[in-house]
């Protein structure tokens, strides 16, 4: 099994509705595939850890990465992983905006820029996230 988390940057269109179809095809896509995980949104920029077998997660990267809904895609840490982090969600969801929703004392002031994150960080990080996040909501 691996853990697999990329940062991106939202195309200039992105809107709620676009990050709810992703919601929509990524529960089924991710459940067919034993893939668990989180998306973080911040209406500028995605976060995303995907888990599970290695082709799975692959092969879900590779589509997500042609996604024409963001670009800037850079994969901050893929590796083998024993135990998973979401392994009850096909894909959580958690909506941060500039009201500072969620308290990460990395992003100092409600600035949220996950290119700025180390690989080290990305446990404590997902763990603050996941503790505000829901199953395919995305109410505000």
């Amino acid at each position: 099994m691996i853990r697999l988390v990329y940062v991106s940057t939202c195309a200039q269109n992105v809107q709620l509705d676009d990050v709810e179809s992703i919601l929509r095809v990524a529960e089924s896509w991710n459940a067919d595939r034993e893939i668990s995980g989180m998306l973080c949104w911040s209406g500028e920029f995605f976060l995303q850890c995907l888990e599970g077998e290695r082709g799975p997660v692959t092969q879900c990267f590779a589509h997500i990465a042609r996604d024409r809904r963001h670009h800037s895609v850079e994969l901050i840490v893929s590796s083998p992983t024993t135990v998973r982090w979401f392994s009850t969600w096909g894909m959580g969801f958690t909506r941060l905006m500039s009201s500072g929703r969620v308290d990460l004392p990395n992003f100092a002031g409600g600035s949220f820029n996950p290119y700025l994150l180390e690989a080290t960080d990305l446990q404590d990080t997902f763990a603050r996230l996941a503790s505000q996040a829901q199953r395919l909501s995305v109410d505000p």
